[in-house]
């Protein structure tokens, strides 16, 4: 999904004339220089717990801080460490292994919406993966209310796939009206190994 946050640049356009043979000074006064275009205005930054891995307390259910697990019903098919010796950043990372039959495995964190209505959640993440060749790894992002999805951003439509390096992934997803939670998260969907680190979220203009 493209990025919907508009940049807005300036362009000062000058006019030079060509001449030839004997030129004229010219009595016209000089154009005054344009004003210096401001940088791009940037987003919130919302603060995610535990957003590098770097925490070694765990969880309620053991999951790493500020986060929580799950896969699709049936036998443990996913297991979830924190990882020392993959990592972008830091000490360490989340780490996902396919290690059963089932079809997805997922990490979420979720944050207060109400706020952000009508502005864009933007996502990004730095991952990695080892043969991640069924329907391979996405970034999840997801607006919700009362527990059920409203809208959601799978980057379906360019899953990470195969043996990959740390690569960051950026998606996107209107905050509508409706919503009370924006969730955030990343979902091995099939077999291999994927890491996960310095997640960022950030709120930006529609």
């Amino acid at each position: 999904m493209a990025d919907q946050f508009l940049f807005r640049t300036g362009v000062a356009i000058g006019l030079v004339a060509l001449v030839t043979g004997c030129v004229t000074p010219s009595t016209t006064p000089t154009a005054s220089a344009p004003e210096p275009v401001p940088p791009p205005a940037t987003g919130t930054r919302i603060t995610l717990v535990n957003a590098g891995f770097e925490s070694t307390v765990p969880g309620a259910r053991g999951d790493p801080e500020g986060w929580f697990s799950f896969q699709h019903a049936g036998p443990l098919s996913y297991k979830y460490t924190s990882d020392t010796s993959q990592k972008k950043s830091g000490e360490r990372a989340l780490r996902i292994d396919n290690i059963g039959p089932e079809i997805y495995g997922a990490v979420a964190q979720g944050v207060d919406a109400r706020p952000h209505k009508g502005k864009v959640a933007k996502l990004s993440g730095w991952v990695k993966t080892i043969d991640a060749n069924d329907n391979g790894v996405v970034l999840t992002l997801l607006a919700t209310q009362g527990g059920s999805t409203v809208t959601q951003n799978f980057m379906l439509d360019a899953p990470i796939k195969g043996t990959t390096e740390w690569k960051r992934y950026t998606i996107t997803l209107p905050v509508p009206a409706a919503a009370d939670r924006v969730e955030v998260g990343m979902m091995l969907r099939g077999k291999g190994t994927v890491w996960l680190d310095d997640v960022e979220l950030e709120i930006v203009e529609p």
